[in-house]
């Protein structure tokens, strides 16, 4: 059986394969307050990360793509997060957003978001809402973190405009403010 043989050859980091199963189905339900609810999530072989690759699966879809981004965030797979990204992704912070600055290329983004996670104990994104303008996503939701000095939680909402090309993503910018994401979008 493939989906044996997969899992058998499955070491850390060696296979990534898509599943079979939905991405919804696999990832783990969370809670407002943070807590994994496992009741609601079924359980497989490929547990440990290794998963089938199934010729019948489309493509993800711009809105997919930006919930399974965060999804791969909340489980700490920063690799799975920048396959998502084109190898000259830009990410930069919306006017509105409390620091300016800029990320150009995969290694950029890959040394930003190391920085992020040493700074944080815990960093989850919730999702609320995603949209579609054109080729451009919107995501609303928010940033759950857990100071690692100081132990204070905190949570922060957000929106994220990207910009898709060729089912990778372009760009990716930060807002505080959906209205103006929104007049970003419609600008482009």
């Amino acid at each position: 059986m493939a989906g044996s043989r997969a899992a058998s050859a499955c070491e850390s980091g060696q296979i990534r394969e898509e599943a079979a199963l939905s991405d919804t189905a696999r990832a783990p339900r969370i809670s407002l307050a943070g807590a994994e609810d496992q009741r609601a999530r079924p359980r497989t072989s490929f547990e440990g990360g290794c998963t089938v690759l199934s010729p019948y699966m489309a493509e993800p879809t711009n809105l997919e793509i930006a919930r399974l981004a965060a999804e791969r965030w909340n489980a700490n797979d920063l690799d799975g997060v920048l396959e998502f990204y084109a190898a000259d992704a830009v990410m930069f912070s919306g006017p509105d957003w409390p620091e300016q600055d800029s990320w150009e290329g995969l290694e950029a983004l890959r040394r930003n978001f190391e920085e992020w996670r040493e700074v944080w104990e815990t960093s989850l994104i919730e999702v609320g809402g995603v949209e579609s303008v054109g080729d451009r996503v919107i995501a609303t939701g928010s940033w759950n973190t857990r100071g690692r000095l100081s132990g204070v939680d905190g949570s922060m909402p957000f929106v994220i405009l990207v910009t898709m090309r060729g089912g990778k993503i372009a760009s990716h910018e930060w807002f505080t403010d959906r209205s103006l994401a929104v007049a970003a979008a419609r600008d482009a």
